[in-house]
């Protein structure tokens, strides 16, 4: 559907948000309050790549009166765009790839990691970190934290991880990866840990607007990748085009992956 990725799209996914008497919370919120609200949403964004989307998101979400969290790669984290987006009032947090980026080894992703948290926080406040899901991998980024002996996120200051430190049996988990909100081969990483069954699901980003129009679940987090979300035809043409070839090497993969096992 192609404007279920648009701009207005997402204006009327927050809109439906708070016709249905949500509050929004940032992370560091849910994490940090011990009073949490009856019906609430956590709104995370991942910034995997152009960070001018993610200002646009921001300063929309900022008009509405709504916070959410905006984590950075290394490679999108600059003083300007981080600092723009925490201005409007947004929690910025680091979106790590360390373990990855290290090839499983535990000690050289923590050594990476503590450089990359000390580089974040010379331009902004961290307190909560997210694991960036390369599906190309072997490697999951959350696994450096579950190794016996190795440093906690209390270590490093932090309040949590963004999958790690939710209780998704409380709350329903929806993201855009793949370019669709319902769960799936899709999302190959993009997933929680120690997930509840869902009760609802959602397609399409007018479906998600309906659940929480019509008050459908009480909590929810929802990630929106700002680099899939866009203005312009052009623009959303080519965000298209790109999770489509995505999307055909993960169904490569799963392939791949169940030849092996039934062989």
């Amino acid at each position: 559907m192609t404007g279920e990725f648009t701009t207005a799209a997402y204006c009327d996914l927050l809109d439906a948000i708070d016709a249905g008497g949500y509050e929004t919370l940032t992370v560091r919120e849910y994490l940090a309050r011990d009073d949490l609200p009856e019906r609430f949403v956590v709104l995370r964004h991942d910034v995997d790549r152009k960070p001018e989307n993610a200002a646009k998101m921001a300063a929309l979400e900022a008009e509405r009166g709504v916070r959410s969290t905006y984590y950075y790669r290394t490679k999108t984290f600059t003083a300007d765009s981080v600092e723009r987006v925490s201005s409007l009032g947004h929690e910025v947090g680091y979106h790590y790839e360390d373990y990855v980026r290290a090839r499983g080894d535990v000690a050289a992703a923590h050594r990476l990691f503590a450089t990359h948290l000390r580089m974040f926080r010379r331009v902004c406040d961290v307190d909560t970190v997210c694991m960036h899901g390369n599906p190309l991998s072997k490697h999951d980024n959350r696994d450096m934290w579950t190794v016996d002996g190795a440093p906690g996120f209390a270590d490093y200051g932090l309040l949590g991880e963004a999958y790690l430190s939710m209780s998704f049996e409380d709350v329903t988990y929806f993201s855009d990866t793949g370019r669709t909100w319902r769960d799936g081969p899709l999302k190959i990483k993009d997933h929680t840990m120690g997930e509840g069954e869902k009760t609802v699901a959602a397609d399409a980003t007018s479906e998600l607007a309906a659940l929480f129009r019509d008050g459908e679940l009480d909590r929810a987090c929802v990630l929106a990748h700002p680099d899939r979300w866009a203005d312009s035809l052009p623009e959303l043409v080519a965000a298209r085009s790109k999770d489509r070839a995505v999307n055909l090497v993960k169904r490569g993969m799963r392939l791949l992956d169940y030849g092996a096992v039934s062989s």
